[in-house]
This record gives C-alpha cells, structure tokens and sequence, in this order.
C-alpha cells in the first residue's frame, strides 16, 4: 500500500434499511425482502486522511441493490458536508471510493454500479444514540429504541460481530422514519431495522 494515502476514522454509524429488526444481511447475506435499501450516515469523531483532519464531518449515502449486496449493482446517492474544504471533500471521495483501499468501503465500493454525486450540501445530524436522527436533501432518517413486541418495553439489543468490517456491536433500533426520494431512488421504510454503532475504521 505504498502507493496509497494513510486514512483512519474513529466515529459514529447510523443505518436504516428495509430489512426486519436485526437485518439477517448480517449474519447469512440474504435480506429480508430479497433486495437491499437503505440509507447511511456516518460522522467523524476524530480521523485524519494523510495530513488532512476530517474531525467533526458527516456524509450520508442513500443505497439500493436489487438483490443481496454481495450480489452487486448497486445505486448510491452520496452527500458530502458542505462544511468540508476541499482537501477534507477529496479525502471523503477517496475514502468512500475505496481508491486508498480500507474496510468498509473496500469492499461496499465494489458493489455499486452507479453513484449520483457526490453533492456537497448541509447535512443534519443529532447524534443522541439510539434516538440519533439525520436529513438531508430528500432523505430523513430518525432511530428510536427496540421495543419489545410483547411488552412494548425499550431493549437494550446489541448485535455483536467480532469480526464485523462495518462495526462490532451495532445497538438494534426501529427506524421512526427512514425516507428517501433522491437521484432515482424513491421508498419509505419507517418502522424496519436500524442500528447505532461506533465505528473504527482504518486502511493500515
């Protein structure tokens, strides 16, 4: 990897999907409903990509796969914080294009066919754990706690993955609102899977 750019990422995961509460995606591949949509976001609580700092910036990807993701052909919509100067939206780029190589996006980057953006725009974001929330042109997406369907209780419901290349323990949310309608890609999947995680992400 001498030829690539040194990145780490230390931050915060925030995901909602169309899948049923835990996304079996995790676990055998294979989604819920055959097909994968959702929406991302991450924020950086402390990374640097080379000399450049990345602390305090956010991105959010809309996603589709007509299939399970390892199955490919997927279409994202990414956005950038606009806050970002353009060494910092460079780096994002390279970063999410897996062009320095480095999980996640080494291997998510492989599956997409298609990228709308990246648009460089305000990015809304309340990071408040399982009750985070983000928006952004056409997309919203609000967490709130697993709930247990018997009791109506919130649970505190980790999904723990030693050897996730995401995250390592996901909090299980319900998606209060998970809603896009930008650059092709239109579906509302409120009350389906979501997680909170913190995520440490590096290409060395």
């Amino acid at each position: 990897m001498a030829d690539k750019i040194p990145w780490h990422i230390n931050g915060t995961w925030i995901e909602a999907c169309n899948c049923d509460f835990g996304c079996p995606c995790n676990f055998d591949g294979f989604p819920t409903r055959g097909n994968c949509e959702g929406t991302v976001a991450f924020n950086v609580d402390s990374g640097r990509h080379g000399d450049t700092a990345l602390d305090g910036l956010t991105a959010v990807v809309a996603v589709r796969w007509p299939k399970a993701i390892h199955d490919g052909n997927g279409k994202a919509a990414v956005f950038i914080d606009q806050r970002a100067t353009d060494a910092q939206r460079q780096a994002l780029v390279r970063i999410l294009t897996a062009q320095d190589g480095g999980m996640p996006w080494e291997i998510l980057a492989t599956t997409l066919s298609e990228i709308v953006g990246p648009h460089f725009v305000p990015i809304s974001l309340d990071v408040q754990g399982t009750r985070s929330r983000f928006a952004v042109d056409g997309v919203e997406v609000q967490l709130e706690p697993f709930k247990n369907p018997v009791t109506g209780d919130e649970a505190d419901v980790h999904t723990v993955l030693p050897k996730g290349f995401i995250f390592r323990d996901g909090h299980v949310c319900k998606s209060a609102k998970n809603v896009a309608s930008t650059g092709g890609l239109n579906f509302d999947w409120t009350g389906k899977n979501a997680y909170y995680a913190k995520i440490e992400w590096s290409n060395q």
